[in-house]
């Protein structure tokens, strides 16, 4: 069966201290109790021994004078009177021949064996010795002496020092308790605070966090651990929110086209073939911005969340190779001309696959749609330093004007001449993928005209 326990953590935590502290006074007042009651009874086994040989040099005398000898109760043979609350007897032939000392309201009954033992009457414990008397050659071998000596005074002692204990344990609980009650108030003021905190955030808040606490330790480790975890459900539900906005504005358009052009099909079913044709174009045009859009979207999204699959080793070399390779394909009336700087080996780079290529096929298309048409050229190269990548592509175009180049980085944004209808979220998601590799994206002048863009990356493991 489990014991109910306080919901409060200040409550248990002055409930388990009041607790302990009854357990280990009690526990440590008992054992003092049970060492002083020891002590006690040793001494007065002690004392009843000192007795018995004190009382051995009168009994020859009794024996000798006869029966009640001595029975006035003076203190004719010194030892044999043992003082008070003691007893000292004579017995002899199964009989008591005298007695000195206290004498009890009951009668003793005569002892069967020597040594000590307990002896119970009348509600009254008595210690008792018994003793051989040496009378050797007189005939009466059969002669003890008894001593015995009252516990009561030692119980007494016993029942007061176990109240003494019973009354410091409850008075030390009750301090402890009090004591313990006032200092986790104090203690825990940082959780309450945290506790406050947590009750004003808002669903709609995408800013606030818990109070920043430094001590204790555990607590201010607790705090930077959920407000990271707040940093992070916020930063995701933001790019949610964007995501919704962005995805929103932009599929307007496009499905405003795409449905006009089903309706003019559907109202118009003997539409000549090239005008069909033409709609049906216009309409595979829509669906792949669409789908371009939405892929995009996507992918900013995830990154905006930070969503990402583990971090790999990633071969630049190798991966601007292939990506030159297939661009080649995608825009044939393109030269792409790749340059590697000689580095043996190259830096590793640790980092997303996929969002790398991602990055860099978006650099080419880019360079190959606003470079020069037709013939036009893109320069590829990659280079090393002070622990960065640089991924470098110019093309031979009209460029972009120094004042417009950060706009072009913003997400739907597009060069002052574009040629194609793009989502315009290329250059947003290479801005990105730099920034989540540790780097940036920048552009200048390129050498023979047009504009150069440069994508670095920090080599090595980097943390976005």
């Amino acid at each position: 069966m489990r014991l109910p326990l306080p919901r409060s953590l200040r409550s248990q935590i002055t409930a388990s201290v009041a607790v302990l502290v009854v357990v280990v006074v009690a526990l440590a007042g008992l054992i003092i109790v049970d060492r002083i009651d020891h002590r006690d009874r040793t001494d007065a086994d002690r004392q009843l021994a000192v007795r018995a040989n004190k009382a051995q040099g009168d009994a020859y005398k009794l024996l000798s004078e006869g029966d009640g000898a001595g029975g006035n109760g003076g203190d004719d043979y010194g030892g044999l009177l043992a003082g008070s609350q003691s007893l000292v007897r004579l017995i002899s032939g199964g009989r008591i021949i005298d007695s000195r000392g206290d004498q009890p309201g009951v009668d003793i009954p005569v002892p069967t064996a020597d040594g000590l033992s307990t002896v119970q009457v009348g509600g009254q414990s008595w210690r008792s010795l018994v003793e051989p008397v040496d009378t050797t050659g007189d005939g009466t071998d059969d002669a003890h002496i008894q001593v015995l000596q009252d516990l009561d005074p030692i119980e007494q002692r016993l029942a007061d020092n176990t109240r003494i204990v019973a009354g410091v344990a409850a008075l030390a609980t009750l301090v402890a308790g009090g004591g313990v009650w006032l200092i986790t108030r104090v203690i825990l003021q940082p959780l309450q605070r945290l506790r406050t905190g947590a009750q004003r955030i808002r669903p709609a808040d995408t800013s606030r966090l818990l109070p920043q606490v430094t001590r204790p330790q555990e607590v201010a480790d607790l705090s930077a651990s959920l407000n990271s975890m707040l940093g992070q459900l916020q930063t995701s539900m933001r790019a949610t929110r964007r995501f919704t906005a962005d995805a929103g504005h932009e599929l307007r358009t496009p499905l405003t086209t795409l449905g006009m052009n089903l309706e003019t099909l559907q109202r118009n079913p003997q539409l000549p073939t090239a005008q069909r044709q033409e709609a049906l174009d216009a309409m595979a045009v829509e669906h792949r911005r669409i789908t371009a859009l939405l892929e995009g979207l996507q992918i900013l999204a995830r990154g905006d969340a930070h969503a990402l699959p583990p971090r790999a080793a990633v071969d630049l070399p190798a991966l601007l190779d292939e990506a030159v390779r297939h661009a080649r394909n995608r825009h044939p009336g393109t030269a792409y001309a790749l340059h590697l700087a000689a580095a043996e080996p190259a830096p590793p780079v640790e980092g997303w696959p996929a969002g790398l290529r991602l990055a860099v096929d978006n650099l080419l298309d880019n360079a190959a749609l606003h470079g020069r048409r037709p013939h036009g050229q893109v320069h590829v190269s990659l280079s090393w330093d002070a622990g960065c990548a640089h991924v470098t592509v110019s093309d031979n175009g009209p460029g972009i004007p120094a004042e417009q180049r950060e706009a072009v980085k913003a997400r739907f944004a597009r060069g002052p001449q574009p040629h194609s209808h793009g989502s315009g979220l290329g250059l947003a998601l290479v801005q990105q993928q730099a920034e989540l590799h540790g780097g940036a994206l920048a552009f200048s002048d390129a050498p023979g005209g047009g504009l150069m863009a440069t994508l670095s990356v920090q080599s090595g493991r980097t943390e976005p």
